[in-house]
């Protein structure tokens, strides 16, 4: 149960990777996080700040593990380190609902894949 962390992991990978998503499922044990998400600065990816990134706490930068580009943090995460972690990089917090600040300029867009 863990994403590969460098490009030799993920061509080591002997079992295809997969994920179930649901997006509309109520979690009532989750408290929503008042903020908007962290996002990849590459405009192919955009994926979400989360507990399976690497992250240079010292040079406040973050590596997607998707697309393995650096990141740096926005300016209110200034006081970040390895005691002061936010939400999205606690292990226990894989699972994360947001509060979204601002309304998105696209409408969500679901795909569905179906592997017979």
């Amino acid at each position: 149960n863990v994403w590969p962390s460098s490009r030799l992991e993920a061509t080591r990978m002997v079992v295809p990777l997969g994920s179930l998503f649901t997006p509309m499922k109520e979690r009532p044990d989750l408290p929503p996080i008042q903020y908007d998400p962290v996002l990849c600065g590459r405009a192919t990816c955009r994926a979400v700040l989360n507990p399976f990134c690497q992250v240079d706490f010292r040079a406040k930068l973050w590596a997607c593990n998707f697309c393995y580009q650096r990141n740096p943090f926005p300016p209110q995460y200034a006081a970040i380190s390895e005691q002061h972690q936010p939400a999205e990089l606690i292990p226990q917090f894989s699972t994360i609902e947001y509060t979204l600040q601002r309304v998105p300029a696209m409408p969500l867009i679901y795909l569905i894949v179906l592997d017979t």
